[in-house]
């Protein structure tokens, strides 16, 4: 069994790349008639093969023998180049194929084949130097005596037992409890055997927790026998089946058939009641379960088994309920263990220094109980804080091995991968710490790499990656993120591991680490950053053949605007001719992409999303092995090359968010196209529709843009949707108008898709009637379906049969009058119509009077829209009834501009309410669940609202105690001597003249509050007789109030304040005194547009204080900062310092600030005394019009970033090599001047 599971060594997949390259097509036909190369060719393959024999065991010697690593190294970087030759053949291949194909004079086909001539003499030149180099490295591995022999076994580790832990089990109590109510469910057993799979890495601690339940007293007390058996990878249902009997028995057992055990198992087993622990299982072979099961069908009374495993196969294979995904521990319990194991006695009071340092280290296990514990064992009883640190700085990997159980039990998984998912496995080396990441991105990352092994008759090379994606994730190799979108991460150790595999191939550019590159690196990563300017990247220079250049953001926030040097992406496309994997994305600073991107030949993957490029050079039509281009929200770029049907391999090409006018002559030929998401029908017949009908590969999101460019209805029948069966959601975009309504109704008609599309929109259709293949019944795989600005339909379409209907969006319908019976379907009162709705939303009808309600008695007894959990209902001015009355299942509802609407829907179990502009609208009860009102308008609403705030006092008024956001625009009536004790947030937008105070004391765990535009606010206060301490105070923000004053009266103290912001409030003169004492938590000050504000108070600002923004506050810097040793940031913008000519003041700032941006200076000639803020990293000056000077003895050590705005006289000043300021600044690595990066 152990041989199933180890497929052999990693390199052996990348030979067999070569091996398939060597034999491709492309390679063939170049060798034909070049007798030479050919035999250069097959000597290739024959030194390939010579060294392939000894791989196994080289990979299995390289752990403990440094000179059989080197060798493989060696190898690895010898094949690599070979590889690399090869490919550069097949392209060279390619090239001469499409060259022939367009040109046809015999002065071009002479120039070609002087081309082909010096070609075949380099590649000549080049075969026999790296077959050369091969015989070297061959030769010695007779010296390292490397043998051929089969994968090796896998190694021997501990067997696992029943005994409970030594020293206690921390953090597992909720887990423990979750096995148990799982084992309580309903329908848990099949056939009376219930299984509870436990899937979790290695050394997460599932043998732990099977321990705990195993001598939990309740499985003493329910279970009549109980065993244990640690399966490991050496399956053997013998084996297995006789520990088992042994277990129950307490005797040895010399019994020799599974007929006779079987038989003695049942006799033991009937009519008891069993419990069994199946520790460790890798096999994943569904049989030789079924046949282990056969052991238990007896007629025991209960039998109840936990299987613990890494593979998530395993426990779908097993398992009689869904598995219990085991997670990491939190840091505190992570400590706890490590403190048992570490210090004498179990605790850390006696050694307060090495805590500190232990806690550091125990960061670094990020929740693996393994990990917390080797590592706490390994410093037991040690007393030096010395060793303590040197294994805080340490790789896990350098730590000593025979201490160190961390990693012979992460290996192990990488062992039993097979060799094609070892090479998957180890190019995420490439992914920082803490990326999460989507399979789709991985997965066009590894087919650019070849780490995909087609062959006839396993799918598509998408196909193939995605099913390597979930290997690994069933193997615990990736971990869903804990986000709520769908993407992965690695743990810590584990990316450690692959980073370990990888060595230095693979090389990750972090921040602020210094990392050795070396000639054999082939990929690199690196975190974007806002400036990555040539000296960050000067240590790449190193590795000549780079494949992958990968910038990677660790925060999904596009709207940061990142630069990167134009100089280094020159140099880098002129050097790296090697590469396969290119991305320049989120870099906002790059309008245009250079010529020479045309020298790539072996690039497969180019991701220029989220940048400002306007148009693609022609140069980019050279790379015919291209598979992926992403030009995603390249907002600038609104056509594509001439010449981009030459880019034959592209698989992937996303352009939404661009502005394309019309696609590019023949894209039909691009047929190896699988994802398209845009096609934008040109006016030209060139650029036709009719193209999409030879991409018959296409899948996942298209959409088809510009269907008024349309010539004839034929030529969009063409396109053949019903037979691309692969595309999931489909968008039309019309742009029509009601002229042609007849021929627009026509085009739709013909691109009726395939009956398993799952999402449909149609926009700015200008027909009156919707294609009927809109109403067919066969979609029954339609979950969402948008139908936007088709304004001059009079009438919905039918679509409540869709029996899977998730999402609807109606919007723009201008001649809709009543939404009749014909909507919800074929009209039978016993198909209950929209039975799967979850989300229903009306947008911009402002003809729509009546909503008719469809009734009758249906099979589950309960109404339509019983399933409903979001109702929208906006700019629908007539509608003035007929809302569903009863909604069971609702969660949120919007209500928007809806002047004649008077009532809204029953829905006990409603979370968010917003209702804007809805004058006639009276709730008579606030739902009972409510956690979220939002109110704008409606006067008499509000009355009505004010009058049930008023009954909050009273037991039983109906007003929840849920509600925890509540956010008023409009009139706001403030109701004393009442308390809201739910209430979190509350945001105000206060048009009425009643609001002078604000009563604090009435919402005593208010976190945030929000007042803006309110008129006569003058303070905040908490009365004599109330409760003073708002701890529950986080953030609190006033806005736009003109005779606001004081921000509390009287002495209030918000222990637990971080952030104030204060703007637009004319009258304020000042901040409260003794901020120190009545705010110690506060961390964020933001005062804008102040005038009237003119010192911080006496006793100074909070010693928290982290950032500071200043604007348009005349005077406010009488007074110092120094002592604020917290401060990092400060920001002042001050049009209003007329008089300042030189900034900034003596000890104004104290020395921790990292970040200083100032603005609006017009005096401002001078910056001085900078060189005592040694912890200066940015430094941000804008506007400052008449700023001359930089400081005389010049910038701390530590400014990395200074980025000047507008300020033209310190501009000229500051110009390259030539300004007089420049010596000043030249050690700065990133200078941006007017949002250009500076070199």
């Amino acid at each position: 069994m152990a041989g199933a599971l180890v497929g052999g060594a990693v390199l052996s997949a990348f030979l067999q790349v070569a091996f398939d390259r060597a034999a491709s097509r492309e390679v063939l036909d170049y060798l034909n008639g070049r007798k030479l190369i050919d035999r250069l060719v097959q000597k290739l393959k024959i030194e390939l093969m010579s060294a392939g024999a000894v791989l196994n065991d080289a990979e299995e010697k390289q752990i403990t023998d440094p000179a059989v690593k080197k060798w493989l190294d060696e190898l690895k970087d010898a094949v690599y180049v070979a590889d690399d030759l090869l490919d550069e053949i097949a392209y060279e291949a390619l090239r001469c194929k499409l060259e022939d194909e367009s040109t046809t004079t015999s002065k071009v086909m002479g120039f070609l084949s002087t081309f082909v001539n010096s070609f075949d003499k380099r590649i000549q030149s080049e075969l026999e130097n790296i077959i050369e180099q091969l015989e070297s490295i061959t030769k010695q591995k007779d010296v390292l005596r490397l043998e051929k022999v089969a994968a090796a076994e896998l190694p021997s580790r501990p067997l696992t037992t029943s005994c409970p832990e030594e020293y206690g089990v921390f953090g597992r109590d909720k887990d423990l409890e979750a096995i148990f109510d799982k084992f309580q469910s309903d329908d848990v057993s099949v056939n009376g055997i219930c299984v509870v799979p436990i899937v979790g890495m290695g050394g997460l601690g599932k043998t732990t927790l099977a321990r705990l339940i195993y001598n939990d007293k309740r499985v003493k007390k329910s279970f009549d026998l109980k065993a244990w058996v640690c399966v490991s990878e050496k399956y053997d249902n013998f084996r297995i089946a006789k520990t088992i009997f042994e277990e129950v028995t307490s005797s040895a057992c010399d019994i020799q058939t599974m007929n006779l055990l079987q038989n003695k198992i049942r006799e033991k087993f009937m009519e008891k009641k069993v419990f069994l622990v199946l520790d460790d299982v890798w096999n994943e072979n569904y049989d030789d379960w079924v046949e282990l099961l056969k052991v238990f069908r007896c007629e025991a009374q209960e039998i109840k088994i936990i299987v613990t495993t890494r593979s998530e196969k395993v426990a779908l294979k097993v398992g009689t309920i869904s598995a219990y995904i085991l997670n990491e521990l939190s840091i505190q319990e992570c400590w706890s263990l490590f403190e048992k194991h570490a210090f004498k006695n179990g605790s850390s009071s006696e050694f307060p220094f090495l805590e500190e340092i232990g806690r550091q280290i125990v960061q670094k296990c990020k929740g693996l109980p393994l990990a917390a514990k080797a590592l706490g064992g390994l410093l037991r009883f040690e007393e030096d804080p010395r060793k303590w640190t040197e294994v805080l700085k340490s790789s896990i990997w350098d730590l000593p091995i025979e201490n160190n159980g961390i990693l012979p039990a992460l290996r192990l998984s990488y062992h039993c991968l097979p060799p094609h998912l070892k090479r998957c496995f180890a190019y995420c080396s490439i992914l920082p710490k803490d990326y999460e990441f989507k399979k789709e991105e991985l997965v066009l990352l590894w087919m650019a790499e070849d780490l995909l092994q087609q062959f006839e008759g396993n799918g598509r090379m998408e196909k193939i990656g995605e099913q390597y994606f979930h290997d690994l994730v069933s193997r615990s190799f990736f971990q869903r993120s804990s986000n709520k979108n769908p993407s992965f991460v690695m743990h810590d150790l584990v990316n450690d591991l692959a980073m370990f595999i990888a060595g230095e191939f693979c090389f990750k550019l972090e921040i602020d680490e210094s990392c050795v590159i070396t000639r054999k690196t082939r990929h690199l990563s690196y975190v974007r950053t806002e400036y990555d300017s040539s000296k960050k990247f000067k240590v790449s220079y190193k590795a000549k053949d780079l494949r992958t250049f990968l910038g990677l953001d660790l925060s999904s926030h596009r709207w940061v605007r990142n630069r990167i040097s134009m100089m280094m992406i020159d140099d880098l496309l002129l050097t790296s001719k090697c590469l396969r994997v290119l991305s320049f994305s989120s870099y906002k600073n790059m309008r245009e992409l250079p010529n020479s991107i045309g020298n790539l030949k072996h690039l497969r993957y180019l991701n220029l999303s989220y940048t400002s490029i306007k148009r693609l050079p022609d140069s980019l039509c050279n790379l015919y092995k291209l598979q992926t281009l992403l030009l995603l929200k390249c907002e600038s770029l609104i056509e594509l090359p001439s010449k981009m049907w030459r880019l034959v391999n592209l698989r992937h090409l996303d352009l939404v968010g661009t502005k394309l006018k019309e696609m590019p002559l023949h894209m039909g030929k691009l047929r190896n196209l699988v994802k398209l998401t845009t096609f934008v029908v040109g006016k030209h017949s060139a650029s036709s529709i009719k193209e999409l009908g030879e991409l018959h590969l296409l899948s996942g999101a298209l959409s088809i843009l510009n269907l008024q460019n349309v010539h004839h209805a034929r030529d969009a029948r063409e396109v053949n949707l019903k037979d691309k069966s692969y595309l999931s959601k489909l968008v039309f975009q019309c742009g029509f108008d009601n002229e042609n309504s007849e021929k627009e109704r026509h085009v739709l008609e013909q691109l009726c898709p395939h009956s398993k599309l799952e999402s449909l929109t149609i926009e700015d259709y200008g027909g009156t009637k919707f294609p009927n293949w809109l109403e067919d019944c066969s979609f029954s795989n339609m979950v969402s379906i948008c139908l936007a600005n088709c304004k001059y339909c009079s009438s919905l379409p039918s679509l409540g049969h869709l029996p899977v209907l998730n999402k609807l969006y109606i919007q723009g319908f201008h001649f809709v009058l009543r939404v009749d019976r014909e909507f919800y379907g074929d009209g039978s009162s016993t198909i209950k119509p929209f039975k799967s709705l979850e989300v229903l939303s009306f947008e911009d009808m402002p003809e729509w009077q009546e909503w008719f309600l469809f009734e009758g008695e249906h099979e589950d007894g309960v109404g339509v829209f019983s399933t409903l959990k979001e109702l929208c209902i906006i700019e629908c001015p007539k509608l003035s009834g007929g809302l569903p009355s009863q909604l069971p299942s609702l969660i949120k509802l919007h209500i928007a501009e809806c002047q004649q609407l008077a009532s809204v829907p029953r829905a006990p179990t409603l979370d968010t309410l917003k209702l804007r502009d809805c004058d006639k609208v009276v709730l008579k009860e606030i739902p009972p669940k409510l956690d979220d009102l939002f109110i704008r308008g409606g006067r008499i609403f509000l009355l009505s609202f004010a009058e049930l705030m008023t009954c909050v006092a009273v037991p039983g008024s109906g007003i929840p105690t849920t509600l925890k956001s509540l956010e008023i625009e409009g009139t706001f009536q403030i109701t004393t001597g009442h308390y809201y004790p739910s209430l979190e947030s509350l945001v105000i937008r206060d048009d009425s003249d009643s609001l002078w105070s604000f009563p604090l004391e009435s919402y005593p765990k208010l976190k945030s509050l929000i007042v803006s535009e309110s008129k006569n606010l003058e303070s905040l206060f908490v009365s004599e007789e109330s409760y003073r301490d708002l701890s529950s105070l986080t953030d609190l923000c006033i806005y736009s109030s003109p005779n606001f004053v004081s921000l509390f009266s009287g002495g209030i103290c918000a222990p637990n304040l971080i952030s104030i912001s204060i703007n637009n409030c004319n009258k304020l003169k000042s901040l409260p005194e003794n901020m120190r004492i009545l705010f110690p938590s506060l961390q964020y000050l933001y005062v804008r547009e102040c005038p009237k504000l003119e010192s911080f108070p006496e006793g100074g600002l909070p010693l928290n204080l982290v950032s500071l923004e200043v604007s348009y506050c005349d005077k406010l810097f009488s007074r110092g900062l120094q002592d604020l040793h917290s401060l990092r940031e400060i920001c002042i913008d001050d049009d209003n310092c007329k008089e300042v000519e030189s900034f900034p003041e003596e000890a104004l700032l104290p020395p921790t600030l990292t970040n200083i941006n100032i603005s609006s200076f017009p005096k401002l000639k001078s910056l001085k005394g900078f060189q005592h803020l040694t912890s200066l990293k940015n430094l941000g000056i804008t506007e400052c019009n008449n700023l001359q000077y930089l400081p005389e003895e010049g910038f701390p050590t530590t400014l990395s970033s200074l980025i000047i705005e507008d300020c033209h006289l310190l501009k000229q000043r500051c110009e390259r090599e030539k300004g007089e300021e420049w010596p000043k600044i030249a050690h700065i690595p990133n200078i941006v001047i007017d949002d250009e990066l500076i070199e």
